[in-house]
Parts: C-alpha cells; sequence; structure tokens
C-alpha cells in the first residue's frame, strides 16, 4: 500500500544553488532505486528578523521505504526543527513521474502563486488538521504546473 509523509524543516545555514543541486541529483538516484517520488521545495526570504532558508517536502512510496527515508532526513546536519504536518496512506501517488521534483523560490516570489499559505513560524504553531492538506496542495501545485507545460 502507498504511503505519504510530508514535513517541513528549517535550513540551518542557507543553501547555495550547487549544494541544492547534489541535494537533488543525490535523492534522485536513492528514490528510483527506493521506489520514492515525491517534491521538495526550498524557500528562503525573511521570516520575523532573520533571513532563513526552510524546505517542505511530500515523500511516497511503501511506509516502511518513506519513514526509512524520513528517519536519515530528520538527522541530516542540514535541518533543524523537523515537523512532520502529515502522514497518511495513498490510493495513488501524487507525483508519479517524479522521483524527486523540486523548486527553490523566494519568500517574495510564492505569495503569488496558487495555493499560497504563510510557512512563517506562526503556521507552524497552529493545530490545524487541515494544514497537511494546505502543504500538499501546495506542493502539487508546482507538480500540476509543471505537466502543462
Amino acid at each position: 500500500m502507498l504511503f505519504h509523509l510530508i514535513y517541513f524543516s528549517k535550513a540551518r545555514t542557507l543553501m547555495p544553488v550547487d549544494g541544492l543541486t547534489s541535494l537533488l541529483n543525490q535523492s534522485s538516484v536513492n528514490n528510483l532505486a527506493n521506489d520514492i517520488t515525491g517534491m521538495l521545495l526550498y524557500m528562503e526570504g525573511r521570516y520575523f528578523s532573520e533571513y532563513e532558508g526552510r524546505f517542505m517536502q511530500v515523500l511516497e512510496g511503501s511506509e516502511s521505504n518513506v519513514k526509512k527515508l524520513f528517519e536519515k532526513i530528520a538527522k541530516d546536519e542540514r535541518h533543524q526543527g523537523v515537523l512532520v504536518l502529515r502522514e497518511s496512506f495513498l490510493k495513488e501517488r501524487n507525483f508519479p513521474d517524479w522521483t524527486m521534483g523540486f523548486k527553490s523560490i523566494r519568500h517574495e516570489e510564492y505569495q503569488k502563486l496558487p495555493g499560497f499559505f504563510p510557512l512563517g513560524d506562526d503556521f507552524l504553531l497552529k493545530e490545524d488538521s487541515q494544514k497537511g492538506n494546505a502543504a500538499l496542495d501546495f506542493l502539487k501545485s508546482f507538480y500540476d504546473i509543471s505537466s502543462k507545460l
């Protein structure tokens, strides 16, 4: 049975383009070998008084493969404050053609995107059971746009 996990984290340091490219390439190879699909979003912007990087990612595959990968991510030194937004079983993949879809955007850019919702710390503190759905809808908007090109 298919499973997905959506998480959010803060980057310990801003990610340079070559670091993001390396991360994407390695993720694609590993995910293909483990039948994992998904989408990684990296955002930079001013949150409160600091300019920070933040990750949001959805991973899809078998429950054991997704959870094993997430354990590695949660321990990865590039992440801090890792928070699971949603875990659930799926009838079908949301990102069937992407071993790792990727988008890097600036805070100012993503306010204009379909499905925008604020990714400040206040979003993470809310006890809103729908936040995982909002995160998935936002990530899927990049897939939907890409598949129409």
